[in-house]
């Protein structure tokens, strides 16, 4: 999100409504992959009501 809009209710907007969304399809989870140096985005998701999953995995496939 651009520093401009920060704080200014856009992304819980946007992340409500993608919920709402979820829910009218049936689905049972939100998933969101956000890097571990992404610090402000994970405060945003746990005030979304996101809880951490420990384990991801990744295996790159260029050297």
């Amino acid at each position: 999100m651009d520093e401009a809009s920060r704080g200014s209710g856009v992304g819980a907007a946007l992340e409500s409504y993608a919920t709402e969304l979820a829910i009218a399809r049936g689905c049972d989870r939100m998933e969101v992959h956000c890097h571990s140096r992404r610090t402000d985005a994970h405060r945003f998701y746990h005030r979304q009501g996101y809880e951490e999953s420990p384990k991801y995995l990744i295996k790159s496939l260029t050297s």
